[in-house]
């Protein structure tokens, strides 16, 4: 745990200060986020000397550093209210659709790899391997757009923007209608990498002698697909999803950004336009430790469901 605490740290500060290096030298400036493009250059020149942007790169992310390893993100250039404040406020919705997002893409990935071993080569095997790579094809953005085209312009039955419809912010069922495009761009675009990688691994698993010597008792099929191949077959699994939990976070945002779904990932994106470098350090930061507990808590999964389970 130590070990893994200290990697977490290294790896926190290496990212932020490389994030923090792109953001000072990419185009444009914190002060268009809040005045006019017409501002004049001594007056842009002014603000950004009272916000301390005028300082040299290592010196601004000195400053940065000292009160971030102290627990102080600093206060948003932008809007001017306290980072940790924000990232409360947008933190429960990106947790949601990430939370519903990963266990619908876990469950439907299972199922789907369970059919596809059953009907190995068959029309229903070759169909869904076509279909879900037609969607992975696709960059998660332009799934998302087509979406938005097909279910919001062209057919009107949901949603395509916002966490829910003005005043209907305690709405439930409003609330879930927001979250369903977003959810299937998430879904469709990994759906494909995770149902293969399943089938192989419930394959590999079918190869085992323990589950041959089941066949061979004459137990039925499903009890031993459903029980014995994934048991098996579910700590490789289960740390193949933990592995790849930085691509899904990151279609987390991308997703976010497009449907305009006010949490981390839109915020993120809106930050790096205008250079806010305080909230997307953080953001960083909060990235890279949930990056690492979720792959801490699977290996802790994968240990108890098979001790003998190594993840090289």
């Amino acid at each position: 745990m130590l070990k893994r605490l200290l990697w977490a740290l290294f790896l926190s500060m290496s990212a932020s200060f490389l994030c923090f290096c792109l953001v000072y030298y990419s185009k444009g400036s914190v002060v268009f986020a809040s005045v006019p493009q017409g501002i004049s250059k001594q007056a842009k020149e002014e603000i950004e000397k009272n916000l301390n942007l005028d300082k040299p790169l290592l010196v601004q992310y000195k400053l940065w550093a000292i009160k971030a390893i102290q627990g102080d993100f600093s206060y948003s250039l932008i809007s001017g209210e306290r980072v940790s404040k924000i990232l409360k406020e947008k933190l429960p919705f990106t947790f949601i659709l990430g939370s519903l997002a990963f266990l619908i893409l876990f469950v439907l990935s299972l199922a789907l790899g369970i059919l596809c071993v059953i009907y190995k080569d068959s029309l229903l095997d070759k169909s869904i391997t076509f279909i879900t790579m037609g969607f992975f094809a696709l960059p998660v953005f332009s799934t998302s757009l087509m979406l938005i085209l097909f279910f919001g312009v062209f057919f009107k039955i949901l949603p395509t923007s916002g966490i829910s419809d003005i005043g209907y912010e305690e709405d439930f069922l409003n609330r879930l209608e927001h979250l369903i495009l977003l959810l299937f761009a998430l879904v469709l675009s990994h759906l494909a990498v995770f149902v293969r990688f399943c089938r192989t691994a419930f394959i590999d698993s079918l190869n085992q002698s323990f589950i041959q010597a089941a066949f061979a008792r004459g137990l039925g099929k499903m009890r031993i697909y459903c029980h014995f191949v994934l048991k098996d077959a579910l700590s490789p699994i289960l740390a193949y999803f933990g592995a790849s939990f930085v691509s899904f976070l990151v279609g987390i945002y991308v997703v976010e950004s497009v449907f305009s779904y006010e949490g981390i990932g839109n915020l993120a994106i809106k930050s790096i336009l205008f250079k806010d470098y305080p909230v997307v350090l953080a953001i960083v930061i909060f990235s890279v430790l949930a990056v690492v507990f979720i792959n801490l808590l699977v290996e802790i999964v994968c240990k108890i469901l098979n001790p003998r389970f190594s993840n090289v």
